[in-house]
């Protein structure tokens, strides 16, 4: 059985080599991916820089399910909701 470092490890690799690679989410095609920023030490993948021709999408990594490097594609999990409650954005609506 893989461990979830060791399956990170070879999502992070698999990524590294992603420029080019085709991006698919539940919402339908998001575009191809023009780059992958590293930082860290050992550097790590930050982000997916991702195009369509007409727009740019930063794609948080949390959100790839799959990577398939025989397809030389990625395929995304659902958006998840921003974790604002109503509340709040109605109480800084009064205060301003």
């Amino acid at each position: 059985m893989v461990s979830e470092h060791e399956a990170g490890t070879v999502v992070d690799t698999r990524l590294r080599r992603a420029v080019g690679y085709r991006v698919d989410a539940p919402e339908g095609y998001l575009g191809i991916v023009q780059g992958v920023p590293q930082a860290g030490r050992p550097s790590r993948p930050l982000v997916l820089v991702v195009s369509d021709g007409e727009t740019v999408r930063f794609v948080s990594l949390r959100r790839v399910a799959t990577v398939l490097p025989f397809e030389r594609r990625i395929v995304l999990r659902p958006q998840e909701a921003d974790g604002v409650s109503l509340g709040r954005v109605a109480a800084a609506r009064r205060a301003a």
